[in-house]
């Protein structure tokens, strides 16, 4: 059986944020986790074991040139079921998010170019990240003089989920769904979504002894720009979350994948000119022992090199 996902978001929340590719990214990396919390039934049926392979592409010729214009992060993967089928999985990954009333009928678009293209049985999901009641798509629906068709799908409706059960969540993904309603619950307000920030990327990924590193990485880049602050408010978070991440999640530093995430590029520019304070120091220190042992006063050594007298005289105890 091949299997369709498709996953609504809104797009436009903070200057220069690509959310489209940020779902993108932190499927990519974690897609047996991403089934696994959208689609345990799928899951079950997946072996993960023989790998995954992502056809973008493919679904671009399908669909993506059939609707310019519109925000799509495009998922198309071939998997192995494990009753040794030689089936695909394709997923199809909208971001959207708001209430739109021709949504069921690209839906069903999606699934007859698919269905047409590849000849595979289709399961479709809708995730909905907004959090508005009303946002709640019918099945399409098509009648004409006796020729009548109803197309279902699935739906995962952030607006109907538990937050404490998402905190208990062991998945990943709960923590992303998480960051995707406080997204909108801040929405207009920076200061209550720099606490809600700094608590997830402090108590759910830098001091979580469970998390797995290939999650804290993927979670933390994406939440970082996810969850966007003003420059001032990411320093200070910078600022917050410094003793946590050298003490314990120093690794993360490392990292390739998210070294330039918000607040670990504000964490490392701090480190920068604190070095560069440091060497600027050490250099003074340096000249001021030099001229000392050439025979200068103290004083005029101090006022040289623009020390204090105690700094000096500490450096003319060493040199003796």
């Amino acid at each position: 059986m091949g299997e369709v996902l498709v996953l609504e978001k809104r797009v436009i929340y903070s200057p220069g944020t690509d959310y489209d590719a940020l779902w993108k990214k932190i499927i990519s990396e974690l897609f047996e986790e991403f089934i696994l919390f959208f689609a345990p039934d799928l899951y079950e049926a997946i072996d993960f074991g023989k790998g995954i392979v992502f056809l973008e592409q493919e679904l671009h010729k399908v669909i993506i040139e059939h609707n310019k214009g519109k925000k799509i992060a495009d998922k198309i993967v071939k998997v192995s079921l494990k009753n040794g089928e030689e089936k695909y999985v394709f997923i199809h990954i909208e971001i959207q998010g708001k209430k739109d009333p021709d949504f069921s009928r690209r839906m069903f678009t999606y699934f007859y170019r698919l269905f047409d293209r590849f000849q595979e049985n289709i399961y479709s999901i809708a995730i909905l990240t907004d959090l508005s009641k009303s946002n709640s798509p019918q099945p399409f629906q098509y009648s004409f003089y006796g020729t009548e068709l109803m197309y279902r799908f699935n739906t995962y409706k952030f607006n109907e989920e538990d937050i404490p059960s998402l905190k208990k969540s062991t998945n990943p993904f709960a923590i992303a769904v998480l960051a995707g309603i406080y997204l909108h619950q801040t929405e207009k307000n920076y200061h209550k979504r720099y606490e809600v920030k700094k608590k997830l990327l402090k108590d759910f990924i830098l001091t979580n002894p469970n998390l797995k590193s290939i999650y804290a990485e993927a979670l933390f880049y994406f939440i970082d720009y996810l969850l966007y602050l003003p420059h001032e408010l990411t320093k200070q978070l910078t600022k917050d979350l410094s003793i946590n991440i050298e003490k314990e999640a120093k690794h993360m530093l490392y990292s390739e994948k998210i070294k330039e995430a918000p607040t670990l590029a504000e964490y490392f520019k701090t480190v920068r000119e604190e070095g560069f304070e440091k060497g600027k120091m050490e250099e003074k220190r340096n000249l001021a022992a030099e001229l000392l042992r050439e025979g200068f006063s103290v004083e005029k050594v101090a006022k040289m090199v623009k020390l204090s007298l105690d700094e000096v005289k500490e450096i003319e105890k060493i040199c003796e």
